[in-house]
């Protein structure tokens, strides 16, 4: 009888073995039998045992046929109750991060009211104009322009741009600025 490999796709006529592969059974070729593990049938416990006597005979010395080549074949057999507790896969352990004292809810730093006036000061300290200004920190002039105007809030990243090359401070303690 021609049957197919599951695995591969061989028509072979040769013995087909069954092989579980990630808790899937196939009907495989003897080259793909090696991709899983062997599970023992009733027919083919007949078969390989009728196979090695013959290969006894024909082979003569040390091939030994003993019922323990059946047992090396036999899938694990768990000694626990299905649905136990420790038949079930257990999760891995999570390292968790230690805990934090205090959440704070609410922002201290706060971007200071006036940062149009006090970019503006600096940038006229130092010199520059704003085109000169957007090469240095690589950002567009128009952007500049329209924080400097205080049109558009500078994003935190423009912010510490400006405060590292201008030597500024754009963030102020929230509470600073309720003590003024």
């Amino acid at each position: 009888m021609v049957s197919f490999c599951e695995l591969c796709g061989k028509q072979t006529a040769e013995v087909i073995k069954k092989i579980r592969v990630e808790n899937s059974v196939f009907n495989v070729c003897v080259a793909c039998s090696k991709r899983g593990i062997p599970i023992e049938s009733p027919t083919n416990n007949l078969r390989r045992t009728a196979s090695s006597s013959s290969s006894s005979s024909i082979h003569g010395k040390g091939a030994k046929t003993t019922g323990s080549s059946a047992l090396q074949y036999s899938p694990k057999i768990s000694t626990t109750k299905p649905g136990s507790y420790a038949s079930r896969p257990r999760p891995m352990p999570r390292n968790r991060p230690p805990p934090q004292n205090k959440i704070n809810l609410t922002d201290e730093m706060i971007l200071n009211p006036e940062f149009p006036k006090v970019i503006r000061e600096a940038r006229n300290k130092k010199g520059i104009t704003h085109e000169q200004l957007g090469q240095k920190i690589n950002e567009k002039v128009t952007l500049l322009k329209k924080v400097e105007t205080g049109t558009i809030k500078p994003d935190d990243i423009l912010s510490k741009k400006l405060e590292r090359f201008l030597g500024i401070r754009l963030f102020i303690n929230s509470n600073e600025e309720d003590l003024e």
